[in-house]
């Protein structure tokens, strides 16, 4: 199947992954700093399930509160608009991106492993150079990969044909997609987040991470999640992934070499964050 075929199946898909209404609807408010805190956590109310895995998320040691948040109210207010934002979006995708499909070279567990260390290390890096906000950074690279989940559950031939492309070890998934004249899983999932109507950044980073940020685009945000996608994939000797400063998209790279410079200091941290980041959200 080629691109165009692909683009005009997608256009026709009726039952692609939706957020919970609620988080939709937040997703709606925040866009609007004056919205009142009792009507974001009115809403946030309507959905148990969601308001609960909040609290957990809140009291965990990801955020590190230092006394027990009971109430939801309480987790807006030390937690400000923009943060319950990207919390809300990472507990709702990690729900509803959820698939049964199973076949060599894709393990979902594996792939939310993938997801959340990228996000770890993003928000570290974003921490680091400031070139941004440390939970949005955190938010975009647990979503950079979500076009993925639509290949596996929508055309697993594709997918399985891109797998076997990388499999010699010369080809990254990235480039088996250019070479195959396929629609890339970074687009595919523009067109999800689009959906999903979730903040302009964060479409901009899951289009931009293997796209124009590599062209050398000014998006701070797709370019550290690229680097923190590849640092990732050298960590688990992926094939084909290497960290040298072509990698590094030219807008961002004195910062962010200065960071990968630096690592020795903050990245048994950001392992160990990893770790229990994992443990946290992959338990549901």
């Amino acid at each position: 199947m080629n691109r165009q075929q692909m683009i005009k199946k997608i256009e026709s898909i009726t039952d692609l992954p939706t957020l919970p209404s609620v988080a939709m609807e937040i997703n709606r408010m925040l866009q609007d700093v004056n919205t009142p805190i009792e009507n974001l956590v009115g809403m946030l109310e309507k959905d148990q399930s969601l308001a609960l895995k909040m609290l957990r998320l809140v009291n965990s040691s990801f955020y590190g509160f230092k006394s027990r948040i009971a109430s939801l109210r309480h987790a807006v207010t030390l937690m400000g608009y923009s943060t319950v934002q990207h919390a809300v979006v990472t507990v709702s995708v990690i729900d509803c991106l959820k698939t049964s499909a199973t076949f060599d070279g894709f393990d979902i567990s594996r792939f939310w492993t993938h997801s959340i260390s990228v996000a770890v290390i993003s928000r570290h890096l974003a921490s680091r150079t400031r070139l941004a906000l440390p939970e949005e950074a955190f938010t975009a690279g647990l979503v950079h990969d979500i076009g993925k989940i639509i290949l596996v559950n929508h055309f697993p031939d594709v997918f399985v044909e891109l797998i076997g492309a990388t499999a010699s070890g010369d080809m990254t998934f990235s480039a088996a997609e250019k070479n195959g004249d396929t629609y890339p899983h970074h687009l595919i999932g523009s067109v999800l987040a689009r959906r999903w109507m979730l903040p302009e950044p964060l479409r901009r980073s899951i289009k931009n991470h293997h796209g124009a940020c590599a062209r050398g685009a000014d998006d701070n945000l797709a370019g550290l999640v690229s680097v923190a996608d590849t640092l990732v994939n050298v960590m688990d000797s992926i094939p084909g992934c290497r960290i040298e400063p072509g990698v590094i998209p030219e807008g961002i790279r004195g910062p962010v070499t200065g960071t990968l410079k630096e690592s020795a200091a903050w990245f048994p941290q950001a392992r160990q964050e990893m770790t229990l980041a994992c443990d946290f959200f992959n338990k549901g």
